[in-house]
């Protein structure tokens, strides 16, 4: 951008270069940036440059790449000034749960590849099972596991916040979950389905540190469970699919009404978890 004619009054500041300015202003927080860009339009034009809000944006949301590049075009500034009013756990749990759905819908796609080869030489191939060479079973389900636990961080938030469910942040989170929900609907049902067992069956089934206290793993499953229904991020997922959740929840909830007085006494209820939440009181 072409520098503004010396002026009387002028700060000298508007006379310095292009280069000089960026590599100035590269050592600025983002606070200074915007206070920058409000005092001249050269220094709003330089100050605004993507490459400037760049390394600042991924020190605050480190998995923000593929969604500055997805849904802000790569512009980096666009990007900060959208999510720096978000709560900080929504743009985070967006991040994750989309690098996390990515992965497996590469393994998803590879599948099947896999099958649509075994059929074409007439070899048995299960394209839903996992089963093909270099996959692994137990990825999916632990894969879910980890989106479910930003699920439930981004519901607290939104929570507090319930303008957080109008940004793109929010709509790629229930795209993702949406994805889970019609190419893994299995998995989707059996996260329910396991902690309702580990509950019958009077073990933590969570590893050792939960071994004899089901109840400790109970309190962020049910309730990013309830996030998942109430904030309609399944709503994009078959009929048949939300009807199997709601029926492993309700066997859930049963199990958790024969436990409840005992986990009343010991489980740390988690900070923000809405009232509505009955299982934990």
């Amino acid at each position: 951008m072409k520098r503004p004619e010396l002026e009387s009054g002028t700060p000298a500041l508007t006379q310095l270069p292009e280069t000089v300015l960026h590599a100035c202003f590269s050592l600025l927080s983002a606070q200074d940036l915007a206070s920058l860009s409000l005092q001249d339009k050269y220094l709003r034009a330089v100050a605004g440059d993507a490459g400037l809000w760049q390394p600042l944006a991924l020190a605050r949301w480190p998995g923000a790449a593929a969604t500055c590049i997805e849904a802000y075009s790569s512009d980096w500034h666009a990007l900060y000034l959208a999510r720096a009013p978000l709560p900080h756990a929504v743009p985070l749990a967006a991040d994750r749960v989309r690098a996390v759905t990515d992965a497996q819908r590469r393994q998803r796609q590879q599948e099947v590849a896999a099958a649509a080869l075994a059929a074409d030489e007439q070899f048995p191939c299960s394209g839903s099972s996992g089963s093909h060479a270099g996959s692994r079973p137990g990825l999916p389900a632990l894969a879910f596991e980890d989106v479910m636990r930003q699920t439930f961080s981004a519901g607290l938030a939104c929570s507090r916040d319930r303008s957080v469910r109008r940004t793109a942040e929010w709509r790629r989170l229930k795209e993702d979950l949406t994805w889970w929900a019609s190419e893994r609907p299995e998995v989707v049902v059996a996260f329910v389905r396991s902690s309702h067992d580990a509950l019958a069956a009077g073990h933590g089934g969570w590893g050792a540190a939960a071994a004899g206290r089901p109840w400790k793993e109970t309190p962020w499953r049910r309730s990013a469970l309830a996030f998942l229904q109430d904030l309609g991020l399944l709503g994009g997922a078959h009929v048949s699919v939300a009807n199997r959740v709601a029926a492993e929840a309700a066997a859930l909830d049963r199990a958790i009404r024969t436990i409840q007085k005992e986990a009343a006494a010991a489980v740390e209820v988690p900070a923000g978890v809405p009232s509505s939440h009955w299982w934990f009181s």
